[in-house]
């Protein structure tokens, strides 16, 4: 989180906002504590007799409350993209940096999460309502997007199942020939819905994300599964 939480849930209640929710207090976050994690994990690599049992403790409490976070489908909720894909990715990155395995239950179930919403043309999608209903979107992207599907969604998921070292490698490989066939001719990929929001109800269009979140998937992919992704 950014600030220590000095409050309690019910001041929500006294929102004065029309457009931000969740807005009373701060929350810790999955993102959050995925990107601190990190930082503390490298630099313990790198720094291995500073402050050693401090660090080891923070990474190993940090662990933990990520797990305690995960919902029950397996999904983490995103607070600052749309919305379960992402949240996913940093669930997944997070407890494997910590030290997670990553045949462990709460990473496979995550696992399961994002493989039962991929869509038939082998992408993801989700769009704002995901965010603002706290409930993966049912049609997916359905505007602005492709058959449901979305470039950013589909990356998020794919960083995040081959993180895990997903053993199904078919889905891998639907996601990757998704991709690349929605690249567009000068390299670029096309501008989608709404990938970004903040305070539950505010979206907000990033535009590198549609060309930096593909190539890093497709980049992570290769490097995960290599040449198995090149046999029909």
């Amino acid at each position: 989180t950014y600030e220590n939480n000095r409050g309690f849930g019910w001041y929500e209640e006294l929102n004065p906002s029309e457009v931000f929710g969740d807005i009373m207090i701060d929350y810790s976050y999955v993102e959050c504590s995925m990107a601190s994690m990190t930082a503390l994990v490298e630099f313990h690599e790198k720094f291995p007799n500073h402050r050693t049992r401090e660090i080891k403790f923070a990474i190993h409490r940090g662990k933990e409350f990520m797990k305690s976070i995960q919902r029950e489908d397996g999904s983490w909720y995103g607070s600052w993209a749309c919305c379960f894909c992402y949240g996913c990715w940093f669930g997944i990155e997070g407890l494997i940096k910590a030290g997670e395995s990553p045949s462990s239950p709460a990473i496979q179930k995550c696992c399961e999460f994002l493989l039962s919403h991929q869509r038939e043309n082998g992408g993801w999608g989700e769009d704002f309502t995901s965010c603002y209903d706290k409930d993966y979107a049912a049609h997916g992207m359905q505007s602005y997007g492709d058959g449901g599907s979305g470039v950013v969604n589909t990356a998020w998921a794919l960083m995040a199942l081959s993180a895990a070292k997903c053993k199904d490698v078919e889905a891998i490989k639907r996601g990757v020939k998704y991709l690349m066939k929605r690249q567009l001719d000068c390299g670029d990929w096309p501008q989608e819905g709404i990938s970004g929001v903040f305070n539950r109800a505010c979206g907000i269009t990033y535009t590198a994300y549609r060309n930096v979140f593909p190539i890093w998937a497709l980049g992570r992919c290769a490097a995960t599964y290599g040449c198995v992704l090149d046999r029909d």
